[in-house]
């Protein structure tokens, strides 16, 4: 998942599907699969807003609004076909599903009296094992990269050129994936004052912490995009950056580089935004 930037005249998104590619803007939705007969296939359409947008100019909600329209997105996309990374259920995600289950009863075990930091950061990487798994062994990594690829080439020229979209980077500064690093950072350290501070386990504050880790997260990264030259910039989405290189991407086809110019195509016919 792609976070949209703000200093662009159109704000896209994007979302890897395991046989496809999809992309949204505040308005539209559109989508390109691959079919089992080697067509591609495309769906689209308008997007339901929560009609919330005096709330998009507040720093912290605007972020978790955003978030949620994406969301509403997806079950229309798996109507029309798509399919997510975690509907995969090979051994290996099935066995990274158990060892994060038996992991976090191991830590949260209270015998064995872990520094409250420490049991966070375990319970934190447990908890994104199983996605990041499933999306290795998924065929998302090559069409993840042919997203990044089509919109990098749209933001760098304008266009849709299939030349210049297979000679574009396969990583984007504003991937979903940059959320990762400071969302585990900020989970990790409030669960670990409102652990210190309660002096126990709270399922209430760790809602609270979740939403605002979340959207404190989006709102770096935002300022990340913004701020690309910034040393900070560098240093927030570097983790990000590495673990799109190592795990979330991998080259595309020229099948799946089509399959992602053509989501992105559609889009921008929905938006009036092609160019002649």
């Amino acid at each position: 998942m792609e976070i949209a930037p703000k200093n662009k005249k159109l704000k896209v998104g994007g979302m890897a599907m395991e046989n496809g590619v999809m992309f949204q803007t505040e308005r539209h939705w559109a989508m390109a699969l691959r079919d089992p007969s080697g067509e591609i296939k495309i769906a689209s359409g308008s997007k339901m807003s929560l009609g919330l947008s005096y709330v998009r100019r507040v720093p912290f909600l605007r972020g978790l609004v955003s978030l949620a329209e994406t969301a509403m997105v997806i079950p229309k996309a798996t109507l029309h076909g798509g399919r997510l990374p975690m509907m995969n259920r090979s051994p290996e995600v099935m066995g990274s599903m158990i060892v994060s289950m038996l992991g976090a009863i191991i830590v949260k075990n209270p015998k064995r009296k872990l520094s409250p930091l420490v049991e966070e950061s375990v319970m934190a990487a447990l908890a994104v094992l199983p996605s990041l798994v499933a999306l290795r062994r998924s065929r998302a990594v090559e069409y993840h990269a042919a997203e990044h690829k089509s919109i990098n080439a749209y933001e760098t020229t304008g266009g849709l050129d299939a030349g210049v979209a297979r000679e574009a980077q396969a990583k984007h500064q504003r991937c979903g994936s940059n959320i990762v690093g400071p969302a585990v950072a900020l989970m990790t350290l409030g669960n670990t004052i409102a652990q210190k501070t309660l002096k126990r386990h709270s399922n209430v504050a760790r809602l609270g912490v979740s939403v605002l880790s979340l959207s404190g997260a989006v709102e770096l990264v935002q300022w990340a995009a913004r701020n690309p030259s910034s040393l900070w910039s560098k240093l927030l989405t570097g983790p990000g950056g590495e673990l799109q290189n190592l795990v979330t991407t991998s080259e595309p086809s020229e099948d799946e580089l089509a399959v992602g110019l053509a989501a992105l195509r559609e889009l921008l016919r929905l938006e009036g935004a092609l160019e002649s």
